[in-house]
């Protein structure tokens, strides 16, 4: 029997589409598992310190038995250790059963607007791929949050 590489003749999803998004969950789940290691092992809220970069801050918002909801986020601070911002501020969903992670919201000052379906698509993909981007920035930068067992 001959094995023939199957995927070489899947096209790889289109940037802004259903498919797309979903393989941007998936390698963000992937990326999260590598910034945390064993998720479940973590406290409510953990930071990461590396020398060159900002303390990044996780904070568990809601465990259940498939999901986990977290916050991500950098804390900017004046010189008396107020805390002045948090940004980006992200409020992500992880699917342990389906293995990705989504953005669900992005807290910002802008007040929400009513958009249609393709509009909904495009911004989820967009804040999505920021997740995408800030994830691989911050294993790059040497950010992790692995409790050891």
């Amino acid at each position: 029997m001959r094995y023939t590489n199957l995927s070489a003749s899947i096209p790889l999803p289109e940037p802004k589409t259903f498919a797309g998004l979903m393989e941007i969950y998936e390698t963000n789940y992937i990326n999260i598992r590598r910034l945390c290691g064993n998720i479940n092992l973590l406290d409510e809220w953990v930071i990461s310190q590396v020398q060159t970069g900002l303390d990044l801050h996780l904070r568990i918002i809601e465990r259940a038995k498939y999901t986990l909801t977290l916050k991500l986020t950098y804390q900017f601070t004046d010189g008396s250790e107020q805390r002045i911002d948090e940004y980006p501020d992200l409020l992500v969903r992880v699917y342990f059963d389906a293995k990705q992670a989504e953005v669900l919201q992005v807290f910002s000052s802008q007040q929400p607007s009513r958009v249609d379906y393709r509009q909904r698509l495009r911004k989820k993909w967009y804040d999505n791929r920021f997740l995408y981007k800030w994830l691989k920035y911050c294993l790059n930068e040497g950010h992790n949050f692995h409790k050891v067992s």
